[in-house]
């Protein structure tokens, strides 16, 4: 009998930094931890970056949100224990995903619960865009669009609210956004952390020792779906190749995230956008979460390279044609700007396909 945690929460919101440094956090302490990613395509940085991570193995469940491929995310499951026999199983959901607690935790709980214990769903939450996102549900200014029905139902099934990033906050703004969360979602346990420097992640894992609510939960399918398909997507890789001396990756990251940023059209939201370049010398990688938020680097590498792989992540609230262009420009940009070209892309530019969970209890 092992531990499964889900962790779901909206693009950007430091998901997988939080499972990787929870993780590390209870190998410490004699646990034995896999984690699972989850996409919707494949050719994935944050997998990438968890097998970097150390931990006793690593899953991934790709083409679709664990709800939608819930045999996968078993399987991989059965994998991970008969390789590693972990205590600990930490699985991060898609980004868009939603309705959870009726399409994964019932469903283990009661088809695989001989196997394993579920931990509390936690939903982690970007303060920054919760500001935002959170405007629109105020009655006076109309309908509540599809992106922030998805987002407050993602928070309306959470047993536990991880508030990430309160480092980067006042203390007047992490109260407002605490006591909003708590006065929202009065069933939910709201906690304050900082996953990147490792602020309260221990109570974040006191927390999963509790039992979830595991409340029933209604929502409106053709809403999620329409909210799904405002965002296109895509993972891609290519080569660089420097054209004259040897070009330093961290510069080439900023230059493309940096045109990115200029030339998504006004309004759109930007889900994440993250560029991982692995060289002889070392590996970069940086995420871009929102318009007005600063470039982040997870890992950075100092030394030059001539030749280099390149991972680019994208889900942004444009047409997948005006995807394809924001990526071209920017990688026009970042290739004059660092002397380097880059090869073919390999990967699609798409919108998700409609929810179709294999479950539902």
């Amino acid at each position: 009998m092992f531990r499964f945690v889900p962790i779901g929460g909206f693009l950007g919101a430091g998901k997988t930094t939080t499972m990787l440094n929870v993780g590390r956090l209870l190998e410490a302490a004699g646990e034995r931890v896999a984690v699972i990613t989850n996409d919707q395509g494949g050719d994935l940085v944050d997998t990438e970056l968890s097998r970097s991570a150390e931990l006793a193995g690593v899953g991934e469940v790709t083409g679709g949100c664990f709800c939608c491929k819930f045999e996968d995310l078993t399987a991989v499951i059965g994998e991970l224990e008969a390789q590693v026999h972990p205590t600990v199983v930490i699985a991060e959901a898609v980004g868009s995903c939603t309705d959870l607690q009726a399409t994964v935790v019932r469903p283990l709980q009661q088809l695989h619960g001989d196997q394993l214990s579920v931990a509390p769903l936690t939903v982690v939450v970007d303060p920054m865009r919760y500001t935002i996102m959170s405007q629109f549900w105020r009655p006076e200014l109309g309908p509540e669009p599809d992106l922030a029905y998805l987002y407050r139902h993602q928070l309306d099934e959470a047993d536990i609210v991880a508030v990430n990033k309160v480092d980067l906050l006042s203390q007047r703004e992490l109260d407002w956004v605490l006591g909003d969360l708590r006065t929202r979602f009065p069933h939910s346990t709201v906690l304050p952390m900082a996953a990147k420097t490792g602020s309260k992640l221990d109570e974040l894992v006191a927390c999963w020792s509790l039992r979830g609510d595991r409340r029933p939960f209604e929502i409106d399918y053709q809403r999620y779906g329409a909210a799904e398909a405002e965002l296109a997507w895509t993972n891609q890789v290519f080569e660089l190749r420097a054209t004259r001396a040897a070009f330093v990756p961290a510069d080439w990251i900023r230059a493309f995230l940096e045109e990115f940023r200029r030339r998504t059209p006004a309004g759109a939201l930007i889900g994440h956008v993250k560029v991982r370049i692995s060289a002889a010398a070392g590996t970069t990688k940086a995420s871009l979460t929102q318009v007005k938020t600063d470039i982040e680097f997870d890992v950075q590498a100092s030394a030059p390279a001539n030749l280099a792989s390149c991972t680019l992540n994208a889900r942004v609230q444009v047409t997948p044609g005006e995807l394809e262009r924001l990526i071209a420009l920017s990688l026009e940009v970042a290739n004059r700007e660092a002397a380097t070209e880059s090869g073919p892309r390999r990967g699609e530019v798409f919108q998700p396909g409609f929810p179709v969970p294999a479950h539902r209890m």
